[in-house]
């Protein structure tokens, strides 16, 4: 018989003036085809004020891979979610019920709520929070040597983990991945994005900018002027 073993983190500490999550349990052990049940439970209800839609979203993180969203609005399954997750609950009591387990389910589970404008994660609680950029030129030797310019915007310190950085050349959107959001110790998160243009297209740029966003948050850009070069 197949095993399949899921495990549950759930390091939390109190924030004041922020809800807390207590998610249980720790460590589930259990065979492929068995049906799994994690609960959590916040401080105070945490519904939306307009609409009563419980704020409470399921994540799953497996190694060394960015947290993926499972389930949101309690029981909505994100795009691409199997339908053997199913979220329940409301007010300050919720349930993540995985049915018929499978050995690629193995993995870290956090749910997360949002409160008064703060998302409390079991694990991690912080408030929305822009990261902070830094864009860095391409080198004098690689423009003149390569003809190339590659340019690295750094985001450091953001919460929480699904910014995305973007870049414009004089207004114009130019394609380059975001690397995964790399979390510190201190709980917060850090990205990069680099972009790759000709020498000719670097000292003819006016302006490159790299622009970090996520949800409704407004965005953060630092721009860097075209054809300065580090040594």
């Amino acid at each position: 018989r197949n095993c399949s073993y899921v495990f549950i983190l759930c390091v939390f500490s109190e924030s004041r003036g922020q809800v807390t999550v207590t998610q249980t349990p720790e460590l589930i052990s259990t065979s492929s085809g068995q049906t799994v049940t994690i609960n959590c439970k916040t401080g105070s209800p945490v519904l939306d004020a307009g609409t009563s839609i419980p704020r409470m979203a399921w994540y799953q993180q497996k190694h060394e891979e960015a947290p993926k969203l499972l389930i949101y609005y309690a029981n909505t399954r994100n795009s691409g979610t199997p339908s053997r997750f199913t979220g329940s609950g409301s007010s300050t009591d919720f349930t993540l019920t995985i049915s018929g387990v499978q050995a690629g389910d193995a993995g870290d589970y956090y749910c997360q709520c949002e409160h008064g404008g703060a998302w409390s994660l079991s694990g991690s609680t912080g408030h929305d929070r822009a990261p902070i950029l830094t864009v860095l030129p391409p080198s004098t030797v690689e423009v003149s040597s390569k003809n190339t310019a590659t340019l690295m915007c750094l985001a450091n310190k953001g919460y929480p983990f699904d910014w995305k950085l973007s870049w414009k050349v004089d207004g114009n959107s130019k394609y380059s991945e975001t690397s995964r959001g790399l979390l510190q110790k201190d709980g917060l998160y850090s990205w990069s994005s680099s972009l790759s243009l000709t020498a000719d297209e670097w000292k003819k740029a006016g302006s490159v900018v790299c622009e970090a966003h996520q949800g409704c948050q407004a965005p953060v850009t630092q721009m860097l002027r075209g054809g300065d070069c580090s040594e």
